[in-house]
């Protein structure tokens, strides 16, 4: 690559205890426009902001009828929370609105409550939204936005950005239950007055909003798509937790950089209490099949990379490891390792491991249950089968796929203790939770007219139970999130895990180009690796994270090539949870560049990253780089050249081109401010 005044080289910047830190800062007015909304909605009971239907009236006319009560209390030097509560005095149904009010962030989350505490049955409770109100707008009523995104779909257009001009209706909700499949639950909307608000749905199911175009503005409504239901004695569920976030200005990318900092600061999982290191992770099943994976390569593949001293973190295993089928995807329902190919178990596997400074990750799927494994056979009881499932999910039915249901107390009580025994013994650093169904059909089979919901809710609500019993019972332990590949995104599952692997569309380099700065919008945390050691592809899936399956069992040329990249990648990591900015438009076609930045305002340092795909003409780009201080002078490095080169950040920011000479080919220019 040649950058247009000089060439540059990479400079050792030493990180290998990778520590994050957001750039972009909350302006007081921010704050105080958070401040002002959540006083008004969340901390007094006067202008409730979520709404429901309980025994076919209103909770807007109930609740001026019920005992109400209001609290805050400091949880900590950056958060308050306010919990608002009413009392049915008839049914003795309570209704709780917790919300936690940050004071860092122009942000607001809050999840409400429903309890039962009277002798009798409620009467039937429906259409919950957790957020019902208008956002205004003080100018033109017709001129709001709104910023959204495809989900995961296994598709090379997955998280696809897209906005639209809401002059009519916008309805979303994700496909079968999995709460990013198809949609992303991150919004934001933009008014015509310059400012606008980040709206994120918490729930790892099947949530839906809605945007309405009004007379002085935009309504939005979101919950459950379904909820009608009663409530037993005692009995007390939650429903879908609420984010919203406010920001000023006349760029959206500033509310969608908020967010990655609040995400990253306040959602993001800390083992051990410490900042998450993400994994550089080396797997075997570049070359070695799910079903050929065995003790004896497992530990020459680990002790392959400790002889090359090769920099990962993590040794990877996926599926393939338990039951005994011959195929990998029969065997989910059956927890114990495939003794012909693990005699010992997993245990030898995380010990040579962690003899070799390497953390141990290992593939489960707890949820889907398959005929002829032992949940199948041993408790029938404790599973749920789909009916009615449209096409093309149609082959889940037709395959006998059976989902645990985390609903049934037993079930639920065993996944957690016989999941957390798994983990202690097998020393699993890095537990990997995949979900190859889509559950709401197994949610909404059977389920009687008074308790439509119920099913979801309390497979939710035991799932969030699951997870945070592995965490507090291995206190260092790091969830990976995945779901066919990226389908389980939102901020509840986020606060608990991190998505290494976003999409099921994996390794197409022109996807992968796409897919980092899109997911940028909505997540500190996005990267993917490589399948082959090219600069390239690895440029295009570098993150915080990166996924290596690469021949660890031949020598060759690749373990010197490969780890002079992948030093390069960790030299930077930091960056990329910085403020992101997009430097060309989003497009998948082969003719085309893509560009993009991540800028840490308060280090004065960052990355730009462009790419000349097979079919481009051009050998250059134009890019006019974000956040710079004209009055600051930068070091440019260009990893590809020497040497590095000083500019002003008024220079830089007046815009240069970026020339790539060979096609297919990627370029990264470092700087830092002197």
């Amino acid at each position: 690559m040649r950058f247009l005044y000089s060439c540059g080289r990479l400079t050792a910047l030493g990180m290998l205890m990778v520590q994050y830190a957001f750039a972009v800062t909350p302006t007081a007015a921010e704050l105080a426009q958070a401040k002002d909304w959540t006083t008004k909605h969340l901390a007094t009971a006067s202008a409730p902001v979520f709404s429901f239907v309980y025994g076919d009236q209103a909770s807007a006319a109930l609740l001026k009828d019920w005992t109400g009560t209001a609290s805050s209390r400091r949880v900590d030097a950056d958060k308050t929370e306010h919990t608002l509560a009413w009392t049915d005095p008839k049914s003795g149904l309570t209704v709780r609105c917790v919300a936690i009010e940050y004071t860092d962030f122009p942000a607001v989350e809050w999840t409400l409550w429903f309890k039962n505490t009277g002798k009798t049955d409620t009467p039937i409770l429906q259409e919950v939204l957790a957020l019902d109100t208008l956002f205004e707008s003080s100018t033109d009523k017709d001129g709001f936005r709104l910023l959204h995104a495809r989900g995961s779909h296994e598709e090379a257009r997955d998280f696809l950005p897209e906005e639209t001009v809401l002059d009519q209706p916008l309805h979303f909700a994700p496909d079968g239950g999995r709460s990013s499949d198809g949609v992303m639950p991150f919004f934001n909307l933009i008014r015509p007055d310059r400012d606008g608000t980040i709206i994120a749905v918490g729930w790892t199911g099947q949530w839906a909003a809605s945007f309405a175009p009004e007379v002085s503005g935009t309504h939005v409504r979101t919950g459950m798509e379904r909820t009608h239901l009663l409530l037993h004695p005692g009995e007390e569920i939650r429903t879908p937790a609420m984010l919203l976030l406010f920001w000023s200005g006349t760029e959206s990318i500033r509310g969608n950089n908020l967010l990655r900092a609040l995400l990253l600061k306040h959602y993001t999982p800390r083992p051990g209490g410490k900042t998450v290191e993400p994994p550089i992770a080396a797997s075997p099943h570049g070359v070695i099949p799910f079903e050929k994976s065995s003790e004896a390569n497992m530990i020459e593949g680990i002790n392959n990379i400790a002889a090359h001293k090769f920099p990962v973190d993590t040794w990877w295993i996926d599926a393939g490891w338990n039951g005994g089928q011959d195929m990998w995807a029969r065997a989910v329902g059956t927890w114990t390792a495939n003794l012909k190919r693990y005699p010992n178990g997993l245990k030898p596997v995380g010990d040579a491991a962690h003899a070799n400074g390497l953390r141990f990750l290992v593939w489960f799927e707890p949820e889907r249950v398959m005929p002829g494994t032992w949940l199948y056979d041993n408790h029938p009881d404790w599973l749920l089968k789909p009916a009615n499932t449209p096409m093309p999910w149609r082959y889940q039915e037709n395959d006998k796929f059976h989902m645990l249901n985390l609903a049934n107390p037993e079930a639920l009580a065993w996944v957690k203790s016989e999941y957390s025994r798994i983990i202690g013994e097998a020393g699993i650093d890095i537990y990997r939770q995949d979900a190859n169904l889509s559950p709401l059909w197994y949610w909404r089979n059977g389920e009687s007219e008074d308790r439509q919901g119920m099913n979801e809710i309390r497979h939710v609500m035991g799932l969030y139970d699951f997870w945070d019993t592995l965490t507090r019972d291995h206190p260092n332990l790091l969830i990976d999130n995945c779901a066919s590949g990226g389908r389980r995104i939102d901020f509840e599952t986020m606060r608990r895990a991190l998505t290494l692997t976003r999409s099921d569309h994996i390794w197409d380099p022109i996807a992968d180009q796409e897919m980092t700065p899109a997911l940028s919008l909505w997540m500190p945390y996005v990267g993917i690796g490589a399948v082959v050691p090219d600069t390239y592809q690895l440029r295009g899936g570098m993150g915080p994270h990166i996924s290596l399956p690469y021949d660890w069992y031949h020598e060759g040329d690749m373990w010197q090539k490969a780890a002079a990249m992948i030093g390069q990648v960790k030299s930077v990591r930091h960056l990329f949870t910085a403020d992101y900015y997009p430097l060309a438009p989003y497009s998948l076609d082969k003719n085309r560049w893509a560009a993009w930045q991540y800028h840490d305002e308060a280090k004065g340092e960052g990355l730009l990253l462009a790419f000349r795909r097979d079919d481009c003409a051009e050998d250059h780009l134009r890019v006019m780089p974000r956040g710079l201080d004209p009055a600051k002078t930068y070091t440019i490095t260009d990893w590809d050249n020497t040497p590095s080169r000083d500019f002003s950040g008024k220079e830089l920011a007046a815009g240069f081109d970026m020339t790539i000479p060979a096609k297919p080919g990627a370029a990264v220019i470092h700087y830092q401010a002197k």
